[in-house]
């Protein structure tokens, strides 16, 4: 996850992104990614878990659900983000929510919002949730085809209103492949007429429903465009508008760095930011948690686990992580200048050879 405007400048999510580098530095988890079900009401055609209306085999019960949030809150991390699957279908969500709110964890609720109503959004306030991510992939008639249920943008859309008008902010996310890139440009401005302070695009992860698409990713040209717009849309206001967050795509942290020491711009800020945490944050400060308790470098590899919190707990998971982080990594990402800053996608890594210390295979850099 590269945040590009606070990395480089400043913006909304500099305080965040101060104690979150600072719970790393500390031995702590920076975030905690949670899947809490597999369960879903879309059909999303890149969806990393498959998700459906099954529930996981093993998934985490009621009682171990509110024990891990527990763990959570006494091992200290900063930022918790409540995911899926469709969160809101697990029946102890607000549970969970309320168990956050006890430690006084902040939360980041990541769905699609349509189980959003008045009431929802009131509880959403009530629990102290001040910040939601939800999905957009284009226009009205492609992103409802995309999830596999008509009328889904215009709920989305109409949630996002009743949401901020609580004082609830918004993010968007949304997957750059090869049906969604066409729309991309234009969802930018889709962010910002809907008042949402930040845009959070992943590049495609060929795992779960996604698995052997490699047709539908894009080129690399393609994402050098995407990040050659962002940079000049940040570049009109360093330290304001809206955040672009870069999923799955490390390297674009790297080739923005390039770009503005180009244009004669200092990047110390940046640089320094990387070399304690780099642009990959697997293995420094990240922990996935899926639906069964598994304890996962990223959420985008659910397949690899280095132990379950209900035999290792958070504080046995984060120091499995922590030396995974400290690794060196091998072949071209190993050899290049950029690595303490980068690493490489660790998941993609994963996804094409098996091994987590491996090359990336999608680099700005070099491909």
């Amino acid at each position: 996850m590269s945040h590009v405007r606070s990395l480089f400048f400043g913006g909304s999510l500099e305080e965040i992104g101060q104690r979150t580098l600072r719970a790393f530095q500390e031995g702590r988890p920076s975030e905690i990614i949670w899947n809490i079900t597999n369960r879903c009401n879309l059909t999303c055609r890149h969806c990393y878990v498959d998700a459906d209306y099954s529930k996981a085999p093993n998934e985490l019960s009621p009682a171990e659900a509110l024990e891990l949030v527990d763990q959570i809150a006494e091992a200290g991390v900063p930022l918790l983000f409540v995911t899926g699957g469709e969160p809101m279908t697990r029946p102890d969500f607000w549970d969970i929510l309320a168990r956050a709110q006890h430690h006084g964890i902040r939360v980041v609720v990541s769905t699609n919002s349509l189980y959003i109503d008045d009431e929802a959004a009131d509880r959403l306030v009530q629990l102290d949730v001040d910040y939601l991510a939800t999905s957009l992939y284009g226009p009205e008639a492609f992103h409802d085809a995309y999830v596999g249920a008509k009328g889904a943008y215009r709920r989305t859309v109409e949630n996002i209103a009743r949401l901020k008008k609580r004082g609830i902010k918004v993010g968007i996310k949304t997957v750059v492949t090869a049906s969604t890139y066409p729309h991309f440009f234009n969802l930018v401005q889709t962010t910002k007429d809907l008042g949402c302070g930040l845009l959070y695009a992943c590049d495609l992860v060929e795992v779960g429903r996604a698995a052997n698409q490699r047709e539908t990713r894009v080129s690399g040209d393609q994402l050098r465009e995407i990040a050659d717009f962002i940079l000049a849309d940040v570049l009109k206001d360093p330290d304001r508008g809206i955040e672009y967050d870069i999923g799955a795509l490390p390297s674009i942290a790297v080739y923005i760095m390039k770009k503005l020491k180009e244009r004669g711009i200092d990047v110390t800020k940046g640089v320094a930011r990387m070399k304690v945490k780099s642009a990959c944050p697997v293995g420094k400060g990240l922990m996935g948690i899926n639906a069964e308790g598994n304890i996962l470098p990223c959420s985008f590899v659910q397949d690899f686990s280095v132990g379950n919190v209900r035999e290792l707990g958070i504080r046995g998971g984060v120091q499995k992580l922590f030396e995974l982080g400290r690794s060196p990594i091998d072949g071209a990402c190993g050899e290049c200048e950029a690595v303490e800053l980068c690493r490489g996608c660790r998941v993609k890594a994963y996804h094409a050879s098996g091994n987590i210390l491996g090359s990336d295979p999608i680099c700005l850099m070099r491909n």
